[in-house]
């Protein structure tokens, strides 16, 4: 009985110290957070890159196929609309909140990459809004 006691106290000393050095050497090597500027100019900018064409938010948007360049007044409002709720807070129901707070990512974007342009705080709404094609932006194929 004497001999399993040591050997128990063995095993969870071992445990105790191998626990010990994988915390001190994760510290010792742990990558400094990134810090995201969260002021309104630094949010503003972002947002503005990323609902322009061929960016994340820009991408599925009806003036990024349509109006890239952003010279008719829809495209302009549209685009605007984008930046406007990229600054908001994430809505409540929304797919990629659940996922970015749980640690995953959503097209590699993370939380801390989220909050760079997002608010945090209380959502302003409950759904993130549909993204129609507006009649005004669709184009045929003329040839002038």
């Amino acid at each position: 009985m004497r001999m399993r006691s040591v050997w128990v106290s063995a095993f969870v000393a071992l445990v105790s110290s191998m626990a010990f050095l994988s915390v001190a050497f994760t510290l010792a090597h742990a990558q400094p957070g990134k810090k995201v500027n969260t002021s309104v100019g630094a949010r503003t900018a972002a947002c503005k890159k990323d609902c322009s064409s061929g960016n994340l938010h820009g991408t599925y948007r009806a003036y990024g196929a349509n109006d890239p360049q952003l010279k008719s007044p829809e495209s302009r409002k549209l685009y605007n609309e984008c930046v406007r709720l990229c600054l908001d807070p994430l809505p409540t129901t929304y797919v990629q909140r659940s996922i970015i707070e749980s640690g995953g990512s959503w097209f590699g974007q993370t939380k801390a990459d989220c909050l760079g342009c997002h608010a945090s705080g209380k959502p302003k709404r409950n759904w993130p809004g549909i993204n129609t094609l507006p009649d005004a932006l669709k184009r045929e194929n003329v040839t002038n």
